[in-house]
């Protein structure tokens, strides 16, 4: 394993760091709605207090398109290539 430079450090924790501000900017219901796929319809997103809630995004596997959503101590898996494609392309 090759030794990190200071650079590659902070371009990775800053990517980390906009892929985690991505994630708090979708709510449970929208991770909830993403993991029933309802044909081709764009979740709404509700008016309550609900979506006060950090959430964080993990791109397990960019090219099957597998994310898991960690909200509180609840993680929720799902599979969506365009999510997974643009998570990872918001961090280059």
């Amino acid at each position: 394993m090759e030794p990190t430079s200071r650079r590659q450090f902070l371009k990775r924790s800053s990517a980390v760091a906009a892929a985690a501000g991505v994630a708090a900017a979708v709510p449970v219901s929208a991770a909830q709605a993403l993991t029933k796929p309802d044909g081709h319809d764009v979740p709404r997103l509700p008016d309550d207090g609900s979506v006060d809630v950090a959430v964080v995004a993990h791109v397990r596997d960019v090219r099957r398109g597998l994310v898991s959503l960690y909200v509180g101590e609840r993680e929720i898996t799902i599979k969506d290539r365009r999510l997974a494609a643009s998570l990872f392309h918001a961090t280059r």
